[in-house]
């Protein structure tokens, strides 16, 4: 019996504990508040926000204090809502949903766009095709936020001032706080992704993380091209495994793997402010980033066709996956285009010419 019992609560436990990942395609519902405007311009590695994270975990809401910050170089330049970095107190995570959990990315609609949201889920349809392709990936869930932007404590010329001629308002009477009013809190409904840190994706693979340049050729066989030919699915170039660029890299049992992360340049996304990567100052031969670029390097043929077999072998579950997140899309012709997108790669797959032409003989050198 003590067995039984052990053996529960050990299961249990570690259900618990992933308990944030656990699959399933419901959003999770969110509530935070923080200035936007302090968050992109006074937080970095060293310097945080402090807020609430309210989050609703069977029908119940519950609080969690956390820190944030902006991350990212392109994005937090570009976006309105910058991605966030969620530091939180591991002590204060136990028994709730964000067990075992110290570190989490938070990607957000990047500009104030009505296809903001439609955006994020092609991009979560993208880490969700990665994981039915490699075991070694990020995991992710898709949240729901309800953002309140407390534009901070600072007045504004209440728009009544406007209309003082400007000799009065050099004089004492407009010198007060009568000529201001506080900014009002803006609330937005965000969709958004929880992405789990690198050290969780290494300390579950059992492996370590690496820091040191390696190159493609140097990296496990199988994954590597995985990891290319899902690229080359999605339309990305905006990545390099060798100089770690959206990748990060994980060395288990004696191999390097490539663990992809960030995909709102890919074609499948096909953002607004996306542009073709130029990466090492290296110029591609495409202008679109809907065109598709195969970057992975030459390899031995026969390991492109056992990955070309692994990608079919996994086509029915990736387009079901797709549909089962269909009903999250607010404009019902933007699922129709990612699908499509994902789609278009399976004929070039279909098809021998195709697939010889584009992947194989494209293959790089150098």
């Amino acid at each position: 019996m003590k067995l039984i019992i052990s053996f529960i609560f050990i299961l249990t436990t570690k259900n618990i504990s992933a308990q944030l990942f656990i699959e399933h395609n419901e959003l999770l519902p969110l509530k935070l508040q923080y200035t936007n405007k302090q968050l992109k311009k006074e937080t970095d590695k060293h310097n945080t926000v402090y807020t609430d994270l309210i989050y609703k975990n069977n029908n119940t809401w519950d609080t969690l204090p956390v820190y944030l910050n902006a991350r990212g170089n392109f994005r937090r330049s570009t976006c309105y809502f910058p991605p966030l970095k969620m530091t939180l107190k591991k002590s204060l995570t136990n028994n709730t949903l964000f067990k075992g959990h110290k570190k989490l990315k938070v990607v957000l609609p990047c500009l104030l766009q009505k296809r903001g949201n439609d955006d994020v889920l092609k991009e979560y349809l993208a880490y969700k095709i990665y994981e039915l392709i490699a075991e070694t990936h990020f995991k992710t869930r898709l949240a729901a936020i309800e953002y309140i932007d407390t534009r901070g404590d600072k007045a504004e010329i209440h728009p009544l001032a406007t209309f003082v001629p400007t000799e009065l308002k050099n004089t004492a009477l407009y010198e007060g706080e009568e000529a201001f009013a506080l900014k009002k809190p803006k609330k937005y409904i965000l969709k958004a992704i929880i992405i789990e840190d690198d050290k969780l994706v290494a300390k579950r693979e059992g492996a370590q993380l690496l820091k040191r340049f390696v190159h493609p050729l140097n990296q496990a066989e199988t994954e590597s091209l995985n990891n290319a030919f899902f690229q080359f699915m999605i339309g990305n170039t905006d990545f390099s495994t060798a100089y770690q660029h959206n990748q990060k890299l994980i060395f288990k049992e004696g191999e390097t793997i490539p663990v992809p992360y960030d995909f709102d340049m890919s074609g499948l996304v096909n953002a607004s402010y996306a542009v073709v990567s130029n990466i090492q100052n290296t110029s591609l031969n495409i202008t679109d980033v809907k065109e598709r670029m195969y970057r992975g390097f030459k390899r031995d043929t026969a390991i492109y066709y056992k990955t070309r077999q692994h990608f079919l072998e996994q086509r029915a579950a990736i387009y079901s996956m797709m549909d089962e997140h269909k009903e999250y899309f607010e404009d019902p012709e933007t699922f129709d285009q990612a699908k499509n997108y994902i789609q278009s790669f399976y004929t070039i797959l279909d098809n021998e010419t195709k697939f010889k032409t584009l992947i194989i003989d494209a293959a790089r050198n150098e």
